[in-house]
């Protein structure tokens, strides 16, 4: 029994919360919107958080949701406030209109950049456009860690726009240390077993 309470708990990393940062779920909650998700944290202060979801893809192309955006791209669900706003990551520096995450990582965008993009005119751009986005009111987000709902990681680039949305948990995970090892190992839908 020792050994399933050792597996069971959860070792908190030294982050703290802040802009920048991203929330790893803990596979042991199955809460039906949030269950395996990576939120990239946007704002955090103490009025409230917010953050984008990067690694939950939707079943569509972003031209199907958006009219003026004529694009084959996949559509990301950054979370379920605002299911209908738009956000876009990239890391496209020049947009005034956006504001860096984390290096190479931005967020917002113009029309300059949704033509650049629609043409292809940068070969290195990188994006992901995502409806919605994740937020929480003051106090929430501790209280969700308090209770080890969610781990704090520092993301990178190379894990928003390079990793394919369904290894971006994964790989955060690995990235965690081999103390978070086991969680990989627990079925994605845990109330079924």
């Amino acid at each position: 029994m020792a050994y399933q309470k050792d597996l069971l708990k959860v070792k908190q990393t030294e982050f703290e919360l802040a802009p920048g940062r991203m929330l790893i779920s803990v596979p042991f909650y199955n809460d039906t919107f949030f269950n395996r998700s990576v939120v990239l944290l946007t704002d955090c202060d103490k009025e409230h958080t917010a953050g984008l979801i990067i690694n939950h893809r939707l079943p569509y192309q972003v031209k199907q949701l958006v009219d003026e955006v004529h694009l084959e791209a996949p559509m990301f669900l950054g979370g379920p406030v605002l299911p209908s706003a738009l956000f876009l990551l990239h890391n496209f520096e020049s947009c005034k209109s956006a504001a860096q995450v984390v290096p190479g990582v931005y967020v917002g965008y113009d029309q300059v950049l949704l033509a650049l993009i629609e043409h292809n005119a940068i070969p290195t751009m990188r994006y992901r456009f995502m409806m919605g986005y994740a937020g929480w009111s003051p106090g929430q987000l501790e209280e969700e860690i308090s209770h080890n709902m969610w781990v704090i990681g520092n993301p990178t680039a190379d894990l928003i726009f390079n990793t394919a949305a369904e290894d971006i948990w994964p790989t955060a995970v690995k990235v965690l240390g081999k103390e978070y090892e086991h969680w990989l190992q627990v079925p994605k839908y845990i109330n079924l077993n």
